[in-house]
C-alpha cells in the first residue's frame, strides 16, 4: 500500500485571495453561513466539569446540546464519581436532544482504560492483551457483550474504542505498556475487534476504532505533546484499519496527533490536521466513508502547536466530522458558541467550504442511524 501524496493542498496565497473573493459578496456569504450554526454545532462534542446532574456546567451543556450548539457529550474520568450520578448526567443530555439524537460518549475499551469500573460497581474487564491470550474470539464477544450491556445500561450510545493499534512495540507508553492492544498481529487484532464491535452493535451502540494511523509504535505519548513516528511506524499498521473498513465493521474512526512525514506532505501537521492523511489515505486508500472523529484537540501534542481555534479550523479541513474537545485545558463554558463563530469565520474567508461541513453533517446522521434509541 502506498501512502497517497496526490491530494492538493491549498496554498496560502489562494486562500489569500479566496478572501478577498468573499469580501466582495460579504452579505451574501454572510446570510449563507448564518444558516450553517446548527451544521457546525452538530460536529462539536464537549467535555464538562461535574460528575451529576447538579453540576451548573453539566446543565449549560445540555442546554447548549438543546439549542444545536453542541453534538453531545464527552465523559472522562472525573466525571465519573457514583453510577447514579453517571445516569443522571446521560439521562439529561439525552432529554437535551429535543427529538435529535446526543452523541453521548465514553472510553470503556477494558484493562486500564474502563470508566465503568469496579469502583462504581460494573463488571471489571480485563486488558486487551489478556483477552486475547486467555479467549476466543467467541469467549470475547460474550465478555464484550456483558460491557456493552453496561455501557448502554447507564446511558451512552458510542464508545470511543477498540483500540486496534497493534502492540509493536511492548514498552511503547500508550499501547504497548497498558497491554491496550490484542497484538502485534494484524489479524489477532481484527478478530478481536470484529468480536468488540459486534458486541456492542448488538446493543444499538457505535463504536470507533483508534488511533488512526497506528499508535503502538510511537516511542512517545501524543496527550504530552508533538511525536513523530516517522522512523517507528510500519504499512503493516494500517492493516487492522483496512481490514474492519473493508468488512464494514468501521462505524467511525479517530484520527490520532501523530507525525508522520510521508502523511504531512511539506508540512509539520499532525495526522488529525492532515487533508491527505484523511482524505488521502483513509478515504482514498482504504476506502472509509464513515464519520471521522478527532482525538482530544485539547491534548498536549495539539495544545503546545496551535491555538484551539485553529485546531478546530484545520481539524474540519482536514476532512475530520466529528470535533472532540475535551474544554479541560483552558475550561470555557461558551466554548460551543466560539467555535460555531470561529468556524463560521472560517467558511466565509474560504479556508473551509460549505460543502465540508454538509459532508459532515450527512456522515454524522448516518452514524446515528446505526445507533438504537
Amino acid at each position: 500500500m502506498t501512502v497517497s501524496k496526490q491530494i492538493s493542498r491549498r496554498s496560502f496565497s489562494l486562500g489569500l485571495a479566496a478572501g478577498a473573493a468573499v469580501t466582495l459578496a460579504a452579505p451574501h456569504v454572510a446570510r449563507a453561513a448564518a444558516g450553517l450554526d446548527p451544521l457546525i454545532g452538530n460536529m462539536l462534542l464537549l467535555g464538562f466539569l461535574g460528575s451529576d446532574g447538579s453540576a451548573s456546567w453539566a446543565q449549560r451543556l445540555a442546554r447548549q446540546i438543546s439549542l444545536g450548539q453542541a453534538g453531545g457529550a464527552v465523559f472522562l474520568g472525573h466525571n465519573f464519581k457514583s453510577r447514579g450520578g453517571v445516569a443522571a448526567l446521560t439521562q439529561m443530555f439525552q432529554s437535551a436532544g429535543n427529538g435529535s439524537l446526543p452523541l453521548i460518549m465514553l472510553d470503556q475499551e477494558g484493562g486500564a482504560v474502563q470508566r465503568l469500573g469496579k469502583k462504581l460497581g460494573y463488571t471489571s474487564i480485563p486488558r486487551a492483551r489478556e483477552v486475547a491470550q486467555t479467549m476466543s474470539t467467541k469467549q470475547a464477544r460474550s465478555l464484550y457483550a456483558g460491557m456493552a450491556g453496561d455501557v448502554r445500561g447507564a446511558g451512552f450510545n458510542f464508545n470511543l474504542a477498540p483500540v486496534v493499534d497493534m502492540e509493536v512495540d511492548p514498552t511503547n507508553p500508550v499501547v504497548g505498556k497498558w497491554g491496550r492492544a490484542w497484538g502485534k498481529d494484524p489479524k489477532t487484532v481484527t478478530a478481536y475487534a470484529t468480536a468488540f464491535i459486534e458486541a456492542h452493535r448488538a446493543k444499538g451502540l457505535a463504536c470507533s476504532l483508534k488511533h488512526f494511523p497506528g499508535h503502538g509504535s510511537s516511542r512517545g505519548d501524543s496527550h504530552d505533546g508533538f511525536v513523530d513516528i516517522t522512523d517507528t511506524w510500519s504499512r503493516a499498521e494500517l492493516k487492522p484499519f483496512e481490514q474492519l473498513v473493508g468488512a464494514g465493521e468501521a462505524d467511525a474512526v479517530m484520527t490520532a496527533h501523530l507525525y508522520h512525514r510521508d502523511f504531512a506532505g511539506n508540512t509539520d501537521e499532525p495526522v488529525t490536521l492532515s487533508h491527505t492523511a484523511i482524505e488521502g489515505v483513509l478515504r482514498g486508500e482504504l476506502g472509509f466513508r464513515g464519520t471521522v472523529i478527532t482525538d482530544d484537540l485539547d491534548m498536549g501534542a495539539i495544545r503546545s502547536r496551535y491555538s484551539l481555534d485553529e485546531a478546530v479550523v484545520r481539524a474540519i479541513a482536514a476532512g475530520n466530522d466529528l470535533v472532540m474537545l475535551s474544554n479541560s485545558a483552558k475550561p470555557d463554558d461558551n466554548l460551543p458558541s466560539r467555535m460555531i463563530e470561529t468556524v463560521k469565520a472560517a467558511v466565509t474567508d474560504g479556508r473551509i467550504k460549505r460543502a465540508r461541513i454538509e459532508e459532515a453533517h450527512q456522515r454524522i446522521a448516518a452514524l446515528k442511524g446505526r445507533i438504537s434509541v
